[in-house]
């Protein structure tokens, strides 16, 4: 969506204007999706994702205010490009992981979470690092879809709190924030009634292939190559 906004306004306000938009989808999860009980470490694993994320928001916090509109474009290209071709590799690989994380402790969400909160702040789109993270570790699908959208409300008040304290709302372009919600939440129930006849493999492997779409839309835009 950032990349298809960004044909209308700059991209700045694209990511800014749509942290409102983001918060939609979450938070429609969290009412939906039922988890009787939590283990004590699935709290822990949230919270240090939180806390590497307040470090990590204001770092890109304070690159998106600095950084040109061209410069960013090319980043989030380069950035989208990436994690949908690793996304696509783990679709890939037979057990659905690279057995990367299982055998972290909670303390390094931090890292991830940090990284994870740069580009959240700076692209809009900071999930896949903390998405590949979790499910690596939580195998129980309610759990994991709980956790991940648990801490996309809680990275989206972040990002909020740190674009007004650095004076950043001003870029928010309110007339679009409507139009958009409905076309996210109609899109999300899209979503939800196609994915009950489409098989699973191919579903999840479409999201990376429109995330790579999108990085490559991006680079051709900061380029001039149309």
């Amino acid at each position: 969506m950032i990349t298809f906004l960004s044909f209308f306004i700059n991209i700045k306000s694209a990511v800014i204007t749509l942290v409102f938009i983001q918060a939609l989808g979450p938070l429609s999860i969290l009412f939906f999706v039922k988890v009787h009980k939590l283990k004590i470490n699935s709290i822990y694993v949230v919270l240090y994702l939180v806390i590497g994320s307040i470090i990590g928001v204001g770092i890109g916090t304070q690159i998106l205010k600095i950084i040109s509109i061209t410069s960013m474009e090319i980043l989030c290209g380069i950035f989208f490009l990436s994690i949908g071709i690793f996304d696509i590799t783990i679709i890939l690989n037979k057990n659905n992981t690279l057995n990367i994380f299982p055998k972290l402790k909670p303390r390094y969400g931090l890292i991830v979470g940090a990284f994870s909160g740069i580009f959240s702040a700076l692209a809009g789109s900071g999930g896949p690092p903390v998405a590949i993270y979790l499910r690596n570790i939580f195998r129980e699908f309610d759990e994991y879809r709980f956790l991940i959208s648990l801490y996309f409300v809680f990275i989206i008040t972040i990002r909020l709190s740190y674009y007004y304290g650095m004076n950043l709302i001003h870029n928010i372009q309110y007339r679009y924030i409507l139009w958009w919600g409905i076309s996210s939440i109609l899109g999300l129930w899209s979503g939800r009634y196609i994915s009950k006849y489409m098989k699973s493999k191919y579903l999840h492997i479409s999201v990376p292939i429109l995330v790579i779409i999108c990085g490559i839309l991006l680079l051709i835009k900061a380029l001039n190559l149309t």
